[in-house]
């Protein structure tokens, strides 16, 4: 195109005057209905139009749509009648057959309930087990909940995903989607291809919007697409309409260039970074700016951390930014803890200074001064306030994973006998049980705990005649002054629901165990009953997933009483999600703290008979 052309065109559109030729470069599309545009069922037969169940063989026309029908004779073909919502395309997931959790996941359930249940599932969680069955009811294909919604069940789920750092599965999830006549939908499902990085689908129908919208962000990702496809014309007749739009972006034009060039840009200024830019630095190569990351959200910040051409301090931040989502692994933020350049003043100054600090910076403080702490009674103070710190944070698995080094660095001995326990628990939770049986000495109870978590054939054949001994001790009426008791009642149940190999008296007595109400927090009985009967119904499972991992998240498995926990572990088995199960148990047996031994009222002393 001639140079005089662009600029009549350009003229032009300023104007409004849109050429047929070029609808697809300017503002020019149909009206959209969005979610909350359709008009209220009519209650009668609008004017001029042929009664109910009459037939015409004559055309008809829609009012002002410049489209003809032909009417169909009533009874040819069904009539469904359901409520008007957002529209929802076919199901999509990357989890069917393999992995999957069943095509009726949410057939049986309420959509309004669903949803809410979905916004507070700990997708976005530091705990593996709850964060990993939410992962995987979120990814299965499956047609959404019936019921009316304000937007696309499917765009929850995406949402859900970026928010937790679970980017490729977002992605993949929005390259398949397909749903018509929704620009939020539109926008949400490009700007997850575009971080996600997906180069194959970032100009492809994921991106159609892309030809008829007029934003900013979409006019921009035509420019590029455009120039991708070498067509150059298009892409500097873009440029220029949104110049004469008055709404041109010099920066981005430069980035978009450098991406198409595969070169590092120049130092950029965003004052409003969008996913076409990180997608635009990914393309070219270069590290994500820090700036980006500050304003956008868990996958910025979570390229940033990953990027070990930025500094060890900046990777640090953006950790700490998002440390809480789960996005990143233990062993990524461990490493990157160890990355960090500490003056020595301050490691030695680090039991003083980690309790005023974010939780990653007082972890890797804590961590780097226990492990050059040479004093066994001096490491583990040190040791034991980062753990603290976890729980402080309610990241108690993040904190095992940062000072298990230091633990098994540490030789256990008669001095450090009162650690033994929250050592061994914390090197459980970090992944490391067979590390922590070097801390069980000569409890019982510890010795069984690591056994079933660990899953250790001969540690479990070890342990028999432990667990005859809790079934014993936990049958006595009246019982025992325990304050493990309510831990024995938790290993003896929670090895009968794994299928552990138990002693028949263990076994028999794990049955009575199973069924008493111990101490402890637990959800209310409403609650309880309800994710049951949910749990029962095969096309209601997703629900009761989601339910039971929020109410487990909710109550904490360090406090939760022993029949709660059992009642979590034997629904997950029931549903034949086995592994979850033995899982949720061996998490449950590590992070457990029984609840301080009660003090019995005084009893009366007997008085003498008169004489």
């Amino acid at each position: 195109m001639t140079g005089s052309r662009v600029k009549w065109f350009v003229v032009a559109a300023a104007f409004g005057v849109i050429l047929p030729a070029a609808a697809q470069w300017v503002d020019n599309k149909p009206p959209v209905l969005g979610p909350g545009d359709y008009p209220p069922e009519a209650t009668e037969d609008p004017p001029d139009q042929p009664a109910k169940g009459e037939a015409t063989g004559a055309p008809q026309q829609l009012p002002g749509a410049g489209i003809a029908f032909q009417a169909v004779p009533a009874g040819s073909v069904p009539v469904e009648v359901g409520a008007l919502g957002s529209p929802e395309g076919p199901p999509v997931g990357t989890l069917a057959a393999t992995g999957g959790l069943g095509e009726h996941l949410w057939s049986g359930s309420d959509r309004a309930k669903v949803e809410d249940l979905l916004r507070r599932a700990p997708l976005v969680s530091g705990d593996p087990v709850l964060r990993d069955l939410v992962r995987r009811v979120v990814l299965t294909k499956a047609a959404p909940p019936p019921g009316q919604s304000k937007k696309p069940f499917l765009a929850m789920r995406i949402e859900r995903l970026v928010d937790a750092g679970l980017v490729p599965e977002a992605g993949a999830l929005a390259a398949m989607a397909a749903i018509p006549n929704d620009s939020a939908f539109a926008r949400l499902q490009a700007e997850t291809v575009l971080i996600a990085n997906r180069a194959a689908d970032a100009c492809g129908p994921a991106t159609a919007a892309r030809l008829t919208e007029s934003d900013p962000f979409w006019m921009q990702l035509r420019a590029y697409c455009a120039a991708a496809a070498g067509d150059e014309a298009t892409a500097e007749l873009t440029r220029q309409v949104v110049k004469a739009q008055g709404r041109g972006d010099a920066v981005t034009d430069a980035l978009i260039d450098a991406a198409l060039a595969k070169k590092v840009p120049p130092p950029l200024t965003f004052a409003e970074p969008t996913a076409l830019h990180v997608f635009l630095y990914q393309q070219t190569g270069a590290p994500l700016p820090e700036a980006i990351a500050r304003k956008r959200g868990t996958p910025e910040n979570l390229l940033v951390m990953r990027d070990t051409r930025h500094p060890p301090p900046v990777r640090l931040e953006a950790a700490e930014r998002i440390v809480a989502t789960g996005a990143a692994t233990p062993g990524e933020l461990v490493k990157l803890a160890d990355a960090q350049d500490l003056p020595l003043a301050r490691v030695a100054g680090a039991a003083a200074e980690a309790p005023n600090l974010p939780f990653l910076a007082g972890q890797v403080l804590l961590r780097r001064a226990a492990g050059i702490e040479t004093r066994p009674d001096e490491k583990a103070k040190l040791i034991a306030q980062g753990l603290a710190l976890g729980e402080t944070y309610k990241l108690p698995i993040l904190a095992a994973a940062f000072q298990a080094d230091a633990i098994a660095s540490l030789k256990p001995q008669p001095a450090l006998g009162g650690y033994a326990r929250s050592f061994a628990r914390a090197l459980m939770l970090a992944g490391r049980a067979e590390t922590a049986a070097a801390w069980t000495g000569g409890d019982p109870v510890l010795k069984a705990v690591v056994a079933l978590a660990s899953g250790n054939p001969q540690r479990l054949a070890a342990i028999q005649a432990d667990l005859s001994a809790f079934a014993v001790s936990l049958g006595k009426n009246p019982p025992d002054r325990d304050a493990d008791r309510s831990t024995k009642a938790l290993i003896l149940g929670l090895a009968d629901l794994t299928g552990a190999p138990m002693p028949a008296d263990a076994k028999a007595a794990a049955v009575g165990v199973e069924s008493a109400m111990w101490d402890g927090a637990r959800p209310g009985p409403g609650l309880m009953r309800t994710i049951v009967e949910i749990a029962g119904a095969p096309e209601r499972r997703g629900e009761a997933i989601l339910m039971l991992a929020g109410t487990i998240r909710t109550v904490g498995l360090k406090d939760m009483a022993p029949d709660a926990t059992f009642e979590f572990v034997r629904l997950l088995t029931d549903i034949n999600e086995t592994e979850p199960a033995k899982a949720l148990a061996a998490e449950a047996l590590a992070a457990y703290v029984p609840p301080a031994l009660p003090v019995l009222p005084a009893l009366p002393v007997p008085q003498a008979p008169a004489q």
